[in-house]
């Protein structure tokens, strides 16, 4: 290289933490901050109702008559600050499950991660004794820690039934899908053997939607993102090992195992506590990711810019689905974008094995 060519990376510090970045990556995500922020800033000053500019700038700065407060803030800002950090913790976790199994299709809601949280929320929701403190607010918080316990007993029965000595790609996904079939057809039986008022509560969360989101029921997700943000920077250089396989990763000081099982929790967590938010969200984790590797060009599905990625799909979805006739629920239209993508990668798996 000589001297005038501008370096390819850069690396930082943070205290005793040190990670090299490419120079693409970190103007890309840059980028793609300020994409977000765009994104924001429109679903706040637009809307299906109309209001002028002054009057939403007015209410964001503590002002504004409480019919105002009511549009911009909790019709407005809400919805799209839960697309925003349902989106990254979607996006985020599938970075990590699909880089430590080095499989594509082994995203959180495909391996049965989803499905087990929602179960466990459906399970609260129809229960008689605590669906009453439920109520009609499914973003509760009482259906974090359900779905964050439904997650992780879920992941422990994937990790139990496919663990030898090591992740297998096919292995985990193959069990993944028994699982969520599983966990799909419990949480159906459930929805039979409740009265009808907690069905249609608990059919109206599964639907996946961000409407009539809180800014108070976002706290906890917040700061599971950000505690996410700061073990993937941590592990950024593992998990990029561990895409070459174990055995390479092992050779330059990455202790498989270990970061496996770190991977694996902070992306169950961050699943679960997604779903509690908004309900069970399809493919956002399968997608995003594998967007980031191809616009930004990594070696692997990128954890972090894969939740960057996840909001901005997430975001996009939730202002589509908002101005659609009937206002359709964020999780109605995701599938329409994950499932042709999914179609197109298995055609490709098949020609690659076959030629």
């Amino acid at each position: 290289m000589t001297a005038s060519t501008p370096p390819r990376s850069w690396q930082l510090r943070v205290g005793p933490i040190g990670l090299r970045v490419r120079r693409r990556l970190v103007i890309g995500a840059l980028t793609a901050v300020l994409v977000l922020l765009g994104l924001l800033a429109l679903a706040v000053f637009t809307g299906t109702l109309a209001m002028p500019v002054d009057r939403v700038v007015a209410v964001l700065s503590g002002g504004g008559t409480r019919v105002e407060r009511l549009v911009v803030i909790d019709n407005r800002l809400a919805p799209a600050l839960a697309a925003l950090l349902v989106g990254f913790a979607l996006g985020c976790a599938g970075g990590l499950t699909q880089s430590i199994t080095r499989n594509p299709i082994a995203s959180p809601d495909i391996l049965g991660v989803t499905s087990g949280a929602g179960a466990f929320a459906v399970l609260l929701i129809t229960t008689p004794a605590v669906a009453g403190l439920v109520g009609d607010n499914p973003a509760s918080s009482l259906l974090t820690p359900a779905a964050i316990v439904g997650g992780l007993l879920t992941a422990g029965i994937i990790l139990a039934l496919s663990w030898r000595t090591g992740f297998d790609g096919v292995r985990v996904v193959l069990v993944g899908l028994a699982v969520n079939a599983l966990a799909l057809a419990g949480t159906a039986w459930m929805l039979t053997r409740t009265d009808l008022l907690n069905a249609q509560v608990a059919v109206r969360w599964l639907s996946g939607s961000v409407n009539g989101v809180k800014i108070g029921d976002l706290w906890l997700l917040a700061g599971i993102s950000a505690l996410a943000l700061f073990v993937c920077i941590r592990l950024g250089r593992d998990v990029g090992a561990l895409r070459l396989g174990r055995d390479v990763a092992a050779t330059v000081g990455t202790v498989p195992g270990r970061v496996e099982l770190v991977a694996l929790a902070v992306a169950v967590i961050l699943t679960s506590a997604s779903t509690a938010v908004a309900g069970p969200i399809a493919f956002v984790a399968f997608v995003a990711p594998q967007i980031a590797m191809r616009l930004f060009r990594t070696a692997g599905p990128p954890p972090l810019v894969g939740g960057l990625a996840g909001a901005g799909v997430m975001m996009i979805a939730a202002q589509v689905a908002d101005r659609l006739p009937g206002t359709l629920p964020v999780g109605v239209l995701t599938p329409l974008i994950g499932a042709p993508y999914l179609l197109f990668l298995m055609r490709s798996y098949v020609r690659k094995t076959s030629g």
